[in-house]
């Protein structure tokens, strides 16, 4: 049985918003490695991250200044290992709808919902002195990125 999860989700909603020819969408899923190298990689810009200005957490104003609805927000954290060395675990994937509120699916399988989340909601979940924090934003119309409907 396949079931989504939040990074499926996120990466799905996304290319179809970007599609012209979009009918329909198929949700898909994927391990955290695997969605961890397409968020980051050539077909998404960094817009900011808590590891460089960490008073994004705190400040509001500032965090949503540069942001925009479809942006995505990775919430990651390091895995200390002595055979690969601050090797990356993608936690959660949220989707910007506005100001402090993001479009979410909570977790992996039929029983959890999709949902509208806050700030607040996100940050109690998880706890911005354990993870980190990272806006990006899909590169439209990028031949660079891979998806199915590009020629």
């Amino acid at each position: 049985l396949l079931t989504s999860n939040c990074w499926g989700f996120a990466w799905e909603v996304l290319f179809q918003a970007d599609n012209p020819d979009t009918s329909a969408m198929t949700v898909s899923t994927a391990d955290p490695t695997s969605a961890w190298r397409a968020l980051t990689g050539p077909g998404f810009d960094l817009i900011q991250s808590s590891l460089t200005k960490p008073k994004l957490i705190s400040d509001k104003k500032l965090r949503n200044q540069r942001l925009q609805s479809g942006d995505v927000l990775l919430l990651w954290h390091t895995i200390a290992s002595s055979n690969r060395p601050n090797k990356v675990y993608l936690d959660h994937v949220v989707t910007c709808i506005d100001e402090d509120v993001y479009f979410e699916k909570s977790g992996s399988g039929d029983n959890v919902p999709y949902r509208i989340n806050t700030w607040e909601g996100i940050t109690a979940n998880f706890p911005p002195f354990v993870f980190n924090w990272e806006w990006r934003r899909l590169v439209r119309r990028n031949r660079n990125s891979p998806s199915i409907w590009q020629p």
